[in-house]
C-alpha cells in the first residue's frame, strides 16, 4: 500500500515546478509596454474601489470605523452596501479612513473633457 502512495522518480519529474511570486512579476514587467498597461489597469482598478474594499485594504474592521463615527456597525454594514450615499455621510466616512473628500464635476465639450473641482455645502 504504501508503495501506492509514492510517487516514482518519473511522476516527480513530470510535476510541474511552482515560481516564486517575485520571478513572475518580474517576467511580466519585463514584457514591453507592460509599465503602461499595469498603470492604466491600476487607475482604472483604484476608480472602481468601493467602500468596502478600501476599508479592508486599510486593515480597518466595520467595528473600528463604526467606533470613530459613533455610529453601529450594522450601520457601517448598511451604509458600505448603499448606492445613494449623502455627500455628508460619505465625507464622515471617508475622513475616519484618514482621506478627504473631494468631488470634480466632468464637462465634455467638443470631444474634449474639462475638470472642475468644486466643494458642495459649506464654505
Amino acid at each position: 500500500m504504501e508503495s501506492e502512495l509514492n510517487m516514482s522518480e518519473s511522476e516527480e519529474a513530470s510535476v510541474p515546478t511552482t515560481k516564486r511570486y517575485e520571478q513572475l512579476r518580474d517576467q511580466v514587467v519585463a514584457r514591453p509596454g507592460a509599465a503602461e498597461r499595469l498603470a492604466s489597469l491600476r487607475d482604472e482598478t483604484l476608480a472602481e474601489i468601493d467602500l468596502f474594499n478600501l476599508r479592508r485594504a486599510l486593515d480597518l474592521s466595520q467595528t473600528d470605523v463604526a467606533e470613530g463615527l459613533g455610529i453601529s456597525q450594522a450601520a457601517v454594514s448598511q451604509l458600505e452596501h448603499s448606492e445613494d450615499l449623502k455627500l455628508s455621510t460619505l465625507r464622515r466616512y471617508l475622513g475616519r479612513l484618514g482621506a478627504q473628500l473631494r468631488l470634480v464635476a466632468v464637462f465634455e465639450e467638443d470631444g474634449e473633457e474639462r475638470t472642475v473641482q468644486f466643494r458642495a455645502g459649506g464654505r
